[in-house]
């Protein structure tokens, strides 16, 4: 997993920007961002923000869910809810 991430940043930071001087960081970092955002991966905080837990207590309903599946879906809804 590490090696697709890897390559995805190498190859965002490749195509965002040429020039050999003068090199506009901010927009090489916003290509890795989308690379890294359009590949499926997301780039979060270690930490849940209030918006991310929100999301999070919005999956949970007693009983809908077997564990397994429940610890998905809250996965998914707080990484969605804390993508940048």
């Amino acid at each position: 997993m590490a090696d697709d991430i890897e390559k995805i940043i190498a190859k965002a930071i490749k195509s965002a920007d040429r020039s050999i001087f003068g090199e506009d960081y901010t927009k090489q970092a916003k290509a890795v961002v989308k690379a890294v955002n359009g590949a499926g991966w997301a780039i979060v905080p270690t930490q849940p923000d209030e918006a991310a837990v929100k999301a999070g207590m919005e999956q949970i309903e007693a009983g809908r869910y077997r564990p397994t599946e429940l610890i998905k879906a809250l996965y998914t809804s707080m990484v969605r809810a804390a993508r940048l």
